[in-house]
């Protein structure tokens, strides 16, 4: 799909070695997510929330931009909302209604897509109740971000 890369479960670039490897690094937040994919060639990975999980287990999804100022933003309240959501924003650049018609080229979903995010209805009712919080990061462009899912 685009450029996102799944890792597999086994393997030397697998989700266990992966997540094994960025623990060890024992850098925020790498301790609190589980790591399923990247995308190709850039420091921008996908996780799994495990210690967000709802009543019936399902874990929502952070993007972590991996360079040396950090970056996490909540894209997804589950892993179907996640796939629901990258995919429709591959969509609509195919269509040519994307936000920035610059996004696929720098491969920087979710930063364009806060609006899409925002119909995730329960991860927006998780950012309200402060779900997030100590996880996402404080920079002032994520906040801005986080402003404009909230509809604020």
């Amino acid at each position: 799909m685009a450029e996102l890369v799944l890792h597999a479960p086994e393997g030397a670039h697998g989700v266990v070695a992966i997540n094994k490897m960025l623990r060890e690094r024992a850098e925020a937040p790498f301790q609190s997510c589980l790591v399923f994919g990247q995308v190709a060639s850039l420091a921008y990975r996908f996780a799994l929330v495990p210690g967000l999980a709802d009543s019936r287990g399902l874990q929502p999804v952070v993007f972590i931009d991996d360079h040396i100022e950090k970056e996490v933003l909540p894209v997804a309240s589950n892993l179907d909302r996640f796939f629901d959501a990258y995919a429709r924003s591959i969509e609509s650049v195919a269509q040519g209604n994307a936000q920035s018609p610059d996004a696929w080229d720098d491969m920087d979903f979710p930063r364009f897509e806060p609006e899409r995010i925002a119909q995730d209805t329960a991860l927006v009712e998780m950012l309200r109740a402060g779900r997030f919080d100590g996880l996402v990061t404080r920079d002032e462009e994520s906040q801005r971000w986080m402003r404009r899912v909230l509809g604020q």
